[in-house]
Order: C-alpha cells, then sequence, then structure tokens
C-alpha cells in the first residue's frame, strides 16, 4: 500500500515534466493543429485542444486496466493514480481558474495561483516560455517584458467575496 501511494506521489512529480515536454514539442510543435486555437479567445465550450486531454485519460485507462488484469503490472495502477491526479489538478489550474471555463466557480487567491497565472499570461502573450503547467520556470528578462504589457489575454478572475463580518 505505501508503495503504491509513493509510486502515484513519483507519478505525479514526473508529470509536471512530462506535460512541459509534451505542451512543448507536440502542443506547439508536431501536434499544434490541435493546440492552435487554445491561443485564441474561445467561442465555443469546446475546442479541438480539449483532444489532449482526452487522449491522455484513454492511455490512463488502459494503464489501469492493464494493471488491474495482467499479473505482472500491478505497479501501472499506482502510476495511473498519480497521472489522474496530475490530471485533476491541471484541469482544476489550468481550465477552471486560469481559462474560467466554469465561470462561476470562484478562484482561490494567494501567490502561488497569481504566480501560476501569470505565467501562463506570459505564455499566451509571445506563444514561448514557460510551457510547464503546474512549477512553471519563467526566464527572468520574461518577467521583466510581461511588466510593461497591460493586455491580458486571459479571461479574467472572480475572486471569492469575503465572508461578512460576524458570520
Amino acid at each position: 500500500m505505501l508503495t503504491s501511494i509513493l509510486v502515484a506521489l513519483v507519478a505525479f512529480l514526473l508529470m509536471e515534466p512530462v506535460a512541459y515536454l509534451a505542451h512543448r514539442f507536440v502542443m506547439h510543435g508536431v501536434g499544434s493543429g490541435w493546440h492552435r486555437g487554445h491561443h485564441r479567445t474561445r467561442r465555443t465550450p469546446f475546442e479541438a485542444n480539449d483532444l489532449y486531454p482526452v487522449v491522455m485519460a484513454a492511455v490512463t485507462i488502459v494503464a489501469f486496466a492493464a494493471g488491474s488484469a495482467v499479473p505482472g503490472l500491478g505497479g501501472l495502477t499506482a502510476v495511473a493514480a498519480g497521472v489522474t491526479l496530475y490530471g485533476a489538478a491541471y484541469l482544476y489550474v489550468h481550465d477552471i481558474c486560469i481559462h474560467r471555463r466554469l465561470p462561476w466557480v470562484p478562484v482561490p487567491g494567494g501567490r502561488w495561483m497569481r504566480r501560476v497565472r501569470e505565467a501562463h499570461r506570459i505564455h499566451h502573450l509571445w506563444g514561448g516560455e514557460p510551457y510547464g503547467f503546474l512549477v512553471p520556470v519563467v526566464p527572468a528578462e520574461l518577467w521583466e517584458r510581461a511588466r510593461s504589457v497591460e493586455r491580458d489575454p486571459l479571461p479574467p478572475v472572480r475572486r471569492r467575496r469575503p465572508a461578512p463580518a460576524g458570520a
């Protein structure tokens, strides 16, 4: 049990560099056709870019099935669990908090969320770095360059209202 939890945690952590590489070399490379519209204003509830998580979910389902059904591949179940947890975190942070796919859901504040949102804004301004999602590495010159740009290609954020005093 503890081993499975550790394997799932390692898989979750390794998904950030995997996501970086997929974003950089697939979404902005060989598979840019699906991703291109993601850098434009969304006019429909779904976009071609949504096929990427569908494909990743299908691969993860196969890993769950193989890990459950094939003797000797039980470790795949823990890996698939870690990948699924990363996918859930990605969905919440990227699609709900940053791109406001569910605009009625309030976005939590905090330094980390503001940093991730600003990093993603930088990515959408120029279509390059940072490619990471949950722990984006932004070169210092891009932070500096972005300070002088007021344009925000991302939807506005609605923050949670603080509870009234005495509530």
